[in-house]
C-alpha cells in the first residue's frame, strides 16, 4: 500500500512538473508564428466588432508583429508581445490568457480613486515602509500616470478609457521575474518615501504574508440599520453557484421583512449568468423577462463575399462587416409571486464590474427593477470564445456583442449608473464607504415608484 501511494505521488509530481516546465519553456519559432497566425485568422472570422478590425488594420498589424514574434528572447517577452498585439483591438474580452504567467510583481496590491493610485495591500514585512492607503506617486522616478501611459497601456485590452486606466493600475508593477522596481509613495501622513522592491511574489508565494488577510466570501448578506437588506456579490464564478444560492435562500425570510434592499456588485468581474439567475427570479415580478437590446455575432458566407465585390446588396459580406442577430428565449420565472422580494432596490456598481455582472446590471436597469448608483462598469458585455495555443497559452476573442435598444453599445461607455457616486479617498482612509452610505440614504428617503418593485 505504501509503495502504491509513493508511486501515485511520483506520477502526480512528475505530471505537475512537466506542465510547469512546458509553460516556462518558450514555444519554438514555428509555434510562435503559428500562434500569431491562428489569432489573426480567428479574429477575422469570429470577432464581434468588425469595425475595430478595420481601425486596427489587422493585416498590416499581423505583418508588423511577425518579426517581433520571431525575435523575442524568452517567454516573458513573448507573452508581452502577444498582449500588445491583442490590445490594439480595444476589447476587454479579447486578450491572451496563460495560467502560469511568465511575468511577476512585488508583494504589493494597488487600486485607484480616479487618478489617485494607492496601496491596498502589502506584505506584512514591508508595511512599516509602505503603510496601507499610501499614494503611489512615481514608478522608477517617472510620475505614475505618465508611467502608465508610456509603459503599461500598450498591453491592456480595454474598450473604455476608465477600464484601461483601472486595469493598468492593477498591472503596473508586473515585469520580468526577479527584476527590481523603484516606487515613490506618499504615506497617509504626507511623508514621501522611496522604496525598492523585487518582482518575486508569484515565485515565492509561501514567503510573503499579506497585511490585510481579510477573505471576502462569494456572497455576504446582512441587515443594516435594522431594516435594510444588504447583499454583497463579489463574484459570479461558476464554482460558487451553489454557495450563492444556498446563502441567498437562507436569508430570504429576513430580507422579506426589510423595507429596502441593496445589492453591492462592486469588484465583481463576472463569471456566469447562472450565478445570478436565482436572485433575479426573486426580484423581478414578471413571469417572463429578458433584456431589451439585441445580441449579434459575425456572419460569414463565402458566396456572398464573392458576390459582394460586384453587388452592393452583399457589400457587408465583402467588407467583413456582416452580422447576424442571435436570439435568446426569455427567462421563464415560475416562482410564486408570494415568494418574491417586493422591495425597493438599489444596486451599487462601478469599478471592476464586468462581463456576467454587467448582464445582471443591464437586466435590472432595463426591466426598471433597480436604481443603479456608483460609477460606470468596465464595458465588457459579450461572450468570449477560447482557442488553445502552443505553450499553455489561450486567446480569448469576443464572439458576441450586445447593442442597446437605441443602437448604442455598452462596451463604448460601460453600463452607466442612474446616479453617479464616486469613491471617496478620504472616506476610505477613515474606514468609511461613501457609496454604501449614499445607497442607504436613497432608501431611507424613498425611491420613486417608477422602479418596478411591486
Amino acid at each position: 500500500m505504501k509503495k502504491c501511494n509513493f508511486l501515485s505521488f511520483f506520477i502526480i509530481f512528475t505530471l505537475i512538473a512537466n506542465i510547469v516546465i512546458a509553460q516556462d519553456k518558450m514555444p519554438s519559432r514555428e509555434d510562435r508564428i503559428y500562434s500569431l497566425s491562428v489569432i489573426w485568422k480567428e479574429m477575422q472570422y469570429n470577432f464581434a466588432f468588425p469595425e475595430k478590425l478595420q481601425t486596427a488594420n489587422t493585416d498590416s498589424l499581423y505583418r508588423a508583429y511577425l518579426p517581433k514574434i520571431e525575435q523575442v528572447k524568452n517567454n516573458y517577452e513573448y507573452y508581452r508581445t502577444l498582449c500588445s498585439f491583442m490590445a490594439h483591438f480595444n476589447e476587454a474580452h479579447t486578450r491572451i490568457y496563460v495560467s502560469n504567467r511568465p511575468d511577476d510583481l512585488p508583494p504589493l496590491k494597488t487600486t485607484n480613486f480616479g487618478e489617485k493610485i494607492i496601496v491596498s495591500n502589502v506584505a506584512k514585512s514591508m508595511v512599516d515602509k509602505i503603510p496601507l492607503g499610501s499614494e503611489i506617486i512615481k514608478i522608477n522616478d517617472i510620475p505614475v500616470v505618465e508611467y502608465l501611459c508610456d509603459s503599461v497601456f500598450q498591453y491592456i485590452a480595454a474598450s473604455t478609457a476608465h477600464w484601461k486606466f483601472d486595469k493598468a493600475v492593477t498591472e503596473m508593477l508586473y515585469g520580468e521575474p526577479n527584476s527590481t522596481v523603484n516606487i515613490t509613495i506618499k504615506t497617509p501622513k504626507g511623508e514621501e518615501r522611496d522604496v525598492q522592491m523585487i518582482r518575486d511574489y508569484n515565485s515565492n508565494l509561501n514567503k510573503y504574508v499579506w497585511t490585510d488577510t481579510t477573505q471576502t466570501p462569494p456572497v455576504n448578506i446582512k441587515i443594516l440599520n435594522g431594516n435594510i437588506g444588504y447583499i454583497q456579490l463579489p463574484t459570479f464564478v461558476g464554482s460558487y453557484i451553489d454557495t450563492i444560492n444556498h446563502v441567498f435562500n437562507k436569508y430570504l425570510p429576513q430580507l422579506r421583512n426589510c423595507k429596502g434592499l441593496i445589492i453591492d456588485i462592486r469588484g465583481n468581474r463576472g463569471g456566469t449568468d447562472e450565478a445570478w439567475n436565482n436572485i433575479a427570479f426573486h426580484l423581478i415580478a414578471n413571469q417572463q423577462f429578458q433584456t431589451k437590446g439585441k445580441w449579434f455575432s459575425k456572419k460569414y458566407v463565402p458566396t456572398y463575399k464573392m458576390w459582394g465585390q460586384f453587388d452592393s446588396r452583399f457589400k457587408d459580406y465583402y467588407s467583413g462587416m456582416a452580422m447576424e442577430e442571435i436570439k435568446h428565449s426569455p427567462y421563464v420565472n415560475n416562482l410564486n409571486d408570494s415568494l418574491k422580494l417586493h422591495l425597493p432596490l438599489v444596486i451599487i456598481s462601478g469599478q471592476y464590474v464586468g462581463s456576467a455582472t454587467e448582464d445582471f446590471l443591464i437586466l435590472m436597469k432595463e426591466t426598471g427593477r433597480a436604481l443603479a448608483i456608483g460609477e460606470p462598469s468596465v464595458g465588457c458585455v459579450g461572450e468570449p470564445m477560447f482557442t488553445s495555443l502552443p505553450g499553455g497559452y489561450e486567446v480569448l476573442i469576443c464572439a458576441k456583442k450586445y447593442v442597446n435598444p437605441d443602437g448604442s453599445q455598452p462596451n463604448d461607455t460601460g453600463v452607466l449608473p442612474d446616479i453617479e457616486v464616486k469613491r471617496d479617498y478620504n472616506a476610505y482612509l477613515k474606514g468609511k464607504d461613501n457609496m454604501l452610505e449614499f445607497a442607504i440614504t436613497v432608501l431611507n428617503n424613498g425611491i420613486e415608484k417608477k422602479y418596478n418593485y411591486h
